[in-house]
């Protein structure tokens, strides 16, 4: 009696058969099959199984999803996926509060084991808020040509991770003795990634 093996059953793939007696003795010794896997899973073991005189087959395989390489995170954001970095998995970048995301939004796992689209960055693109006093006015006391006019320097805030440069200020310091005319005053701060915020005021002197 010719020795038959167990019908092959390969999870997440199938196995192409060919038998040396026609297709009535299929798994009969000497039966050829090739094992494939569906999209997204890959074979571990040998890519032929072969039935054998012990009614084995010559190995054991195995269809495993596929991975990705995990993700990066950005610095200043993270992503969120829905199935880790298997095969199909889709992931969404996100950032931090005042920072804007470079790069895809939304990235999946391909067949081919490769992120598709570009890695995210998060970057500064905001600047700074910084926000002057109103029109400051004096009328010069009689018989002086100047005036004395002081008001509070203005503080930047920064919408990312708040660190600011020094204020820049062009014009009179606050405390100047200021002679008649409109005088511009215009402050200037600076983010860590060089946005630039500026805000002006005028000081009348009448």
């Amino acid at each position: 009696e010719t020795p038959w093996c167990s019908p092959i059953k390969v999870k997440h793939g199938y196995a192409n058969c060919r038998t040396p007696q026609g297709e009535y003795y299929k798994n009969v010794l000497g039966t050829r099959c090739d094992i494939r896997c569906q999209k997204g899973y890959e074979l571990h073991g040998p890519q032929q199984l072969i039935c054998q005189s012990s009614k084995r087959w010559s190995g054991k395989v195995l269809c495993k999803q596929k991975r990705c390489p995990t993700l990066s995170m950005p610095t200043n954001g993270g992503f969120k996926c829905v199935d880790g970095a298997y095969f199909g998995s889709r992931c969404e970048y996100y950032c931090s509060p005042g920072y804007q995301l470079k790069g895809d939004r939304i990235v999946s796992c391909m067949d081919n084991k490769v992120w598709s689209g570009r890695p995210a960055a998060c970057v500064d693109t905001e600047p700074p808020r910084i926000q002057c006093p109103s029109v400051k006015e004096k009328t010069a006391e009689p018989n002086k040509l100047t005036a004395r006019v002081f008001w509070d320097t203005p503080e930047g805030r920064d919408t990312a991770d708040g660190i600011l440069t020094d204020v820049i200020l062009k014009g009179l310091p606050p405390g100047s003795h200021f002679p008649e005319g409109d005088h511009k005053i215009q402050y200037t701060v600076y983010d860590r990634a060089e946005n630039k915020g500026t805000c002006k005021f005028l000081v009348k002197v009448r």
